[in-house]
């Protein structure tokens, strides 16, 4: 038996539930941080998020994260931390909630606003970032692109 490729080599677009996410961001959850840490974000009800993120070339070479034992959550930091390696820094500011409510199905309603928590501790890392960016370089027209799961 063989497990379903996730690589952009297949046509098929990988499906992200929560309870794949949360699986394998439990285990980056506990990895030790990237060299620049954004600043830890608590929500109302006491959740909180801190993503690390490792630069290269102005473009996203890796990015971990801390967050609390919420599943939701640590679902959408991991679908971040996925995601967006390989972009440029003022490419991934673009990322918003609603972006990551659409591509992670099967949120609760009443869970989705964990995405606005993760968007903003990862903008918070981003941010962090740009100061390590160097004056005059070139920006990316491009856009953000998430992969969106299939029906």
């Amino acid at each position: 038996m063989t497990a379903t490729c996730r690589e952009a080599c297949c046509s098929v677009t990988p499906r992200h539930t929560v309870s794949e996410l949360f699986e394998r961001g439990f285990r980056r959850n506990r990895a030790a941080p990237l060299p620049i840490e954004g600043e830890q974000l608590t929500d109302a009800e006491g959740n909180a998020a801190r993503f690390s993120i490792d630069v290269a070339d102005g473009k996203i070479a890796g990015l971990g994260f801390r967050a609390t034992s919420c599943a939701t959550l640590i679902a959408y930091c991991e679908f971040i931390a996925e995601s967006v390696p390989g972009f440029r820094l003022e490419i991934a500011r673009e990322l918003t909630a609603t972006n990551l409510v659409a591509a992670v199905p099967g949120v609760p309603v009443l869970k989705r606003e964990r995405a606005m928590l993760a968007v903003a501790a990862f903008r918070a890392a981003l941010a962090s970032a740009s100061s390590f960016e160097h004056p005059g370089e070139p920006h990316d027209e491009g856009r953000l692109h998430l992969r969106h799961p299939t029906p």
